[in-house]
């Protein structure tokens, strides 16, 4: 078998089990399409779990920092209030990507517009103070621990039929 072949084959398998894990065993704490983000992050960070997860934790984090400010404020910039909170945490997203704990900006980014997107589809943005499964930082770090869980999982399968 061709090593694209093997390629294609271990992404297709596993994406199709992380699909399942999406829709029919846990879809509450984990996001297929959130975890297609870390998967491709963690390739990009040389399959570096590590480096993938403490960045893609922190980016999260920033983006539901952003959307707590939103609401603590609550329009009192006028049209000014998500600019300024989006630009402050983006601001500390870039800056903090200089500590050797979250080196991966482009990881950081991917998450940050991940929760940024899932929290606007959902209209969520008020739960990130809840400490339940409801806070929208639950499904997208389980998300991402389990997209690097699934990359490497292709990897193994992809080494084992190339």
């Amino acid at each position: 078998m061709s090593a694209h072949m093997s390629l294609s084959v271990s992404v297709a398998v596993v994406g199709a089990i992380a699909t399942y894990v999406s829709v029919g065993l846990i879809p509450e704490y984990y996001s297929v399409w959130i975890g297609f983000i870390a998967w491709a992050a963690f390739l990009a960070n040389n399959n570096c779990i590590k480096t993938t997860v403490q960045s893609g934790v922190y980016g999260a984090v920033l983006a539901g920092i952003a959307f707590i400010l939103m609401g603590k404020l609550g329009g009192q910039l006028g049209d000014m209030t998500a600019p300024i909170c989006v630009g402050l945490t983006v601001f500390a997203l870039v800056w903090g990507t200089s500590l050797p704990m979250f080196t991966s900006a482009t990881t950081a980014v991917y998450t940050y517009a991940a929760t940024a997107g899932l929290t606007l589809m959902t209209n969520q943005g008020g739960a990130f103070m809840n400490m339940d499964a409801s806070n929208p930082l639950v499904l997208v770090i389980v998300s991402i621990v389990l997209g690097c869980v699934f990359a490497m999982g292709a990897n193994k399968l992809n080494a084992a039929i190339s």
